[in-house]
């Protein structure tokens, strides 16, 4: 028993070690990537906007859009089905700014299981842009968001980027759910994918992914990832494998979402999410039932290290406070980096038992065949 204890011992201070200069080395490259020098002209970037029973928040994202400071864009908008006030906002919008175009996805026409996918497999032929900027209709964005982002691409020659927006949520829960994300700052060496593209390690969200057009028509778009679950991963993978530049970038100061209002839909949408990371498949049972251990004994080392303190020998419980404690740094870093609230930035812990909650009940519902549920539909 000793010598496992002294083996989890090492263990949790490799860790801690791990992640703290991780985070400190992605918020490193994270400042470099935006010190883009900003180019507010160049070529056409055609925003591309899916909506669905979004009239609470398309007006706040169409205003965010039409005070960009990069004013040669096109704004596509497809409402998808809405049985709400969506579409006749959007009209609104467009009968006064003629950059604003207004479309709807005809029904019953499935390009795609996925509900997001397909509308946008029918508003993409319509962009005529250089770039398309792929955002959401409860995303809102500074006016130096767009001319940003492209200067980014242009400077670093990348073919698609991808980032963290700064996350609102009213509900504690919920931004515990949301704060989820907050692995791929701890974990993911973005710096280290960035020079050495790694399919697997590819993150993206789909609150703001801005891609080269020659580049989605040269991957086949999203019409190559048909039953991926989400989009948003299952796209920059594919640029990834097809050899394209891709991007993780820090978007915290330029773009904001409000993309869960509670605790259960914050919850719903993020299982989503990592169930698309980590889709039920044999290959990767065995490194998930790895992170999944891990990631437990993470969430309880505090408790572990405490406990230590009193009855493990003084060497052990050294490494195992000093790692839990190098832990908790670097995730209350990161998390205040991207903007999350004190209460939710030192809660690590929670969220950590959150996130194994997640897979395991996103694992039930892809196994059992339940799927999963975006603005009213299942997606298997």
């Amino acid at each position: 028993m000793e010598i496992w204890i002294h083996i989890y011992s090492i263990l949790m201070l490799v860790l801690g070690i791990y992640s703290l200069l991780n985070i400190i080395i992605n918020l490193l490259y994270f400042r470099h990537l935006n010190k883009a020098e900003t180019r507010e002209d160049g070529p056409l970037i055609s925003v591309v906007v899916p909506a669905r029973n979004e009239e609470k928040n398309i007006g706040n994202l169409l205003e965010s859009l039409i005070a960009q400071d990069y004013r040669k864009i096109e704004i596509l908008v497809i409402n998808d089905q809405s049985t709400d006030g969506t579409e006749a906002i959007i009209r609104e919008y467009a009968e006064k700014d003629s950059r604003i175009h207004c479309f709807s996805t005809e029904a019953g026409k499935i390009l795609h299981s996925n509900g997001k996918i397909n509308a946008l497999l029918q508003l993409i032929p319509h962009a005529k842009g250089e770039y398309i900027l792929a955002t959401d209709a409860d995303t809102m964005h500074s006016k130096n968001c767009i001319s940003h982002a492209y200067s980014v691409m242009k400077e670093h020659h990348l073919d698609i980027i991808s980032g963290f927006p700064k996350e609102l949520c009213s509900s504690y829960f919920g931004s515990l759910c949301m704060s989820a994300m907050m692995l791929t700052y701890v974990f993911i060496p973005h710096w280290f994918v960035y020079r050495f593209p790694i399919p697997a390690a590819t993150f993206a969200i789909g609150q703001f992914i801005m891609m080269r057009r020659d580049a989605y028509e040269e991957t086949g778009g999203y019409e190559s990832i048909k039953g991926e679950i989400c989009d948003d991963i299952g796209i920059v993978r594919l640029f990834v494998k097809k050899g394209k530049h891709y991007a993780f970038i820090d978007l915290s100061k330029y773009s904001s979402c409000l993309m869960y209002r509670t605790g259960k839909e914050s919850f719903k949408g993020i299982e989503r999410s990592i169930s698309g990371v980590f889709p039920p498949r044999l290959c990767y049972v065995p490194p998930v039932t790895i992170l999944v251990i891990l990631l437990l004994h993470i969430a309880l080392s505090p408790l572990a290290s405490i406990l230590a303190a009193f009855t493990a020998p003084g060497n052990i419980a050294a490494m195992m406070i000093t790692g839990s404690v190098l832990f908790i740094i670097a995730w209350y870093t990161g998390c205040k980096s991207a903007k999350w609230r004190k209460r939710v930035s030192i809660s690590c812990s929670f969220t950590l038992l959150i996130i194994i909650a997640m897979y395991l009940h996103g694992f039930f519902r892809s196994v059992t065949g339940k799927g999963f549920e975006w603005k009213g539909r299942i997606i298997h």
